[in-house]
């Protein structure tokens, strides 16, 4: 195996990283922006008018399915049915949105049944969530709020879904821990996670957080690739509206699937979470072609402060800072007053 990267992938798009970044857009061309707005008087409607029957059906069947399933998650054959529903129900919303045919490369490969993985990819927009959910119906990690979603909730919880409240008062078990505890007490486990921890413009693989290494379970690599001509399918800094109209409107979209073999850690990796987290992105680098980037969360926020762009957590975090000032104010006002 080369000891430098291959050239980027003539697929990603038609801007090379030097010129956007990681994290840039690539700009609509006047040809493309007219063509986006045809595809919103045509392409739109009737993908909606598609959406809402296959969504009401296939979440009723889910449903369906999930009656009496407890916290501890669809098991024995309703496992499996379930794992059915949610490939259909996913592959059908891709290919609602234009992912018609999803070519595939290498081979996909899994652990024995017994031992625990997380299940890995390089982030660039939800596809890539929808496609490992169908593909493999690992748990991912999700607000608590979800759980009281029609559908969505009951299915968060029969795949056993790793919830977080960053609202709570009470001290809370790190999301790390958590998953560490899922995969170490429970054999088989299965999570999924994308260690970048934010999304990109398809280019490049930025810095590894080095959570789904911790564990020191076999990790199941995935590269995702977006060829593109004229609307970019990349999430990174833009309106989930705005990215949800654009790919709507395209007649068709391209994604391409490659999957690699499964990384299982070294002793030293075990030991290192960093340096298994490194090895792994390094492999994915090798095996893909895109462009390896030292670039994290942290930097993609200086960026989209320079552009201007108002990132949805970072406001939220914000206004939560500004709630907690105001009630530790007013606290102490009752506390001064009583005194």
């Amino acid at each position: 195996m080369s000891s430098s990267p291959r050239p980027p992938s003539r697929v990603i798009g038609t801007y090379k990283s030097s010129e956007k970044g990681v994290f840039g857009r690539e700009p609509l061309t006047s040809f493309g922006k007219a063509k986006m707005y045809l595809g919103y008087l045509v392409i739109v409607p009737i993908r909606v008018a598609l959406l809402i029957p296959f969504h009401l059906i296939m979440c009723s069947l889910i449903s369906l399915s999930l009656i009496g399933v407890g916290p501890e998650g669809a098991e024995g054959f309703r496992a499996t049915v379930f794992a059915w529903l949610c490939y259909f129900w996913m592959r059908g919303n891709l290919f609602i949105f234009g992912f018609y045919y999803i070519p595939t490369k290498g081979k996909k490969e899994l652990p024995p049944s017994d031992v625990s993985r997380v299940y890995i990819g390089n982030h660039c927009g939800w596809m890539e969530v929808g496609y490992l959910f169908g593909m493999f119906t690992p748990s991912f990690v999700g607000k608590s709020s979800i759980k009281s979603l029609p559908v969505i909730g009951q299915i968060a919880v029969a795949n056993r879904s790793i919830f977080i409240d960053r609202l709570s008062t009470k001290k809370a078990v790190s999301v790390t821990d958590q998953i560490v505890d899922r995969l170490t007490k429970n054999p088989g486990a299965k999570v999924g996670m994308f260690p970048e921890g934010t999304t990109t413009n398809g280019t490049s693989i930025v810095k590894f957080r080095s959570g789904a290494f911790v564990a020191g379970v076999p990790v199941v690599p995935t590269v995702f690739k977006y060829p593109f001509k004229f609307f970019d399918p990349a999430f990174s800094s833009v309106s989930l509206k705005w990215h949800l109209l654009g790919t709507m409107s395209q007649l068709i979209n391209f994604m391409e699937v490659e999957y690699m073999p499964v990384y299982y850690p070294s002793e030293e990796e075990k030991k290192d979470p960093k340096l298994y987290a490194a090895n792994v992105k390094k492999a994915m680098i090798e095996a893909s072609g895109l462009i390896n980037s030292n670039e994290a969360y942290e930097d993609k926020l200086a960026w989209e402060l320079t552009t201007g762009y108002e990132n949805k957590e970072v406001v939220r975090k914000r206004a939560m800072t500004k709630k907690k000032e105001a009630e530790a104010a007013a606290e102490g006002g009752v506390v001064m007053n009583q005194v």
